[in-house]
């Protein structure tokens, strides 16, 4: 753990900054290059833990992987990380990765965190002490291979899921380029609304999954950090469904990121907002490509403090998008079919991230074992 790495100050590496780890992403890479003025130093293959709240909770822990030209080369980050390497001959990185992702250790981890409210941190000691079951190398190297190969496929559907927005954004901002108008959102909607507020009162059954703002991505939804709520009766107004649209509604850095929800009604709390299109007014799939475009401006119709902002409906309500103008059939059809293959590979990644969540605390904890072929 925070092994040593010579870096100069002042010479420019790689830098990896907390935002640039996704939750439960196996691979992270360097957002810029810069002079190294402070930090974490860290080399190709070595693990980036967060050790602070709630980037630790929300499950940001990668592999850093350098470009091609830096192989080799240190690299800096965030002094919130941890970083992890194995010992030659004795422990692999990519199997220290699983390991330090298993339930059991993320528990750990989280349960030995002290400091002030909101700026809880991970005692380096404590998790340094964590005792686990260490398999032969030859054994490490194998689990790590297993639960590589369906990252490894996450991963590259993850690539082609992107692919598909871009090629729809750019299909989209063609059309409105050739001609288009504008028109104010609440023109364009049924209604906009907040979520529900969850209540977690002990002994009532569970209701089903809320969506909360950590489940909204660029443009799509993960379920994996929904929580589920105590029952209670839900307005349908406060749901969303297929086709609507979710904003999330609070918050800094998060604040405006967009997803278009297309699985049936679902609870939503009250940090996201449900926009609900008027399919008389305008095509569900061309308004949702309408407010990725806006993106980046959503944030300038917020209110409040640093930290504290605020997108309430009616502000949102307020914010000018633009249509394309003349026909838009052809378009629609294009966009319909880049959401439909987007969304098929979305319900594969979750089918995979079930897999391998399932599979790594048993492999890991050699509660199972894998296959002799397997390990062949």
């Amino acid at each position: 753990m925070n092994p040593p790495v010579a870096l100069r100050r002042t010479i420019a590496a790689p830098f990896v900054d907390m935002a640039s780890l996704a939750p439960f992403t196996r691979d992270v890479r360097a957002a810029c290059t810069k002079p190294y003025s402070g930090g974490m130093k860290f080399m190709d293959g070595d693990v980036l833990m967060a050790r602070i709240t709630p980037s630790l909770e929300n499950g940001k822990t990668s592999i850093y992987r350098a470009s091609p030209e830096a192989e080799g080369l240190p690299a800096f980050g965030s002094t919130e990380f941890i970083v992890i390497r194995g010992r030659e001959g004795v422990s692999d990185s990519t199997f220290a990765y699983y390991v330090f992702t298993s339930p059991e250790v993320r528990e750990h981890a989280i349960s030995s965190m002290n400091g002030s409210s909101g700026r809880q941190r991970v005692q380096h000691d404590s998790l340094a002490r964590f005792k686990i079951d260490l398999p032969s190398i030859e054994e490490q190297r194998d689990i790590a291979g297993t639960l590589g190969a369906l990252d490894d496929k996450i991963e590259s559907n993850r690539r082609l899921r992107a692919l598909l927005r871009e090629l729809g954004r750019a299909r989209f901002q063609q059309a409105v380029e050739h001609e288009s108008h504008t028109k104010v959102l609440d023109d364009l909607t049924i209604s906009i609304t907040r979520g529900v507020t969850p209540k977690y009162a002990d002994g009532e059954p569970l209701a089903p999954l809320v969506i909360n703002q950590k489940c909204i991505r660029d443009g799509w939804v993960s379920l994996g950090p929904a929580r589920q709520m105590q029952a209670r009766d839900v307005p349908v107004t406060k749901r969303a469904g297929s086709g609507d649209i979710l904003v999330n509604s609070t918050g800094t850095g998060t604040l405006g990121r967009l997803a278009r929800w297309h699985s049936g009604d679902i609870f939503v709390d009250s940090h996201v907002s449900v926009v609900k299109p008027d399919p008389s007014q305008v095509e569900p799939v061309i308004l949702a490509y309408a407010l990725f475009g806006r993106q980046a401006d959503i944030e300038d119709f917020a209110t409040g403090s640093t930290g504290q902002t605020e997108l309430s409906p009616a502000r949102l309500g307020s914010l000018p998008v633009y249509i394309p103008g003349g026909k838009l059939n052809g378009l629609s059809v294009d966009l319909y079919a880049i959401e439909e293959r987007a969304q098929q590979l979305e319900a594969e990644i979750t089918r995979l991230e079930a897999v391998r969540d399932t599979l790594l605390p048993e492999l890991v904890s050699r509660r199972i074992g894998l296959p002799v072929e397997v390990r062949a």
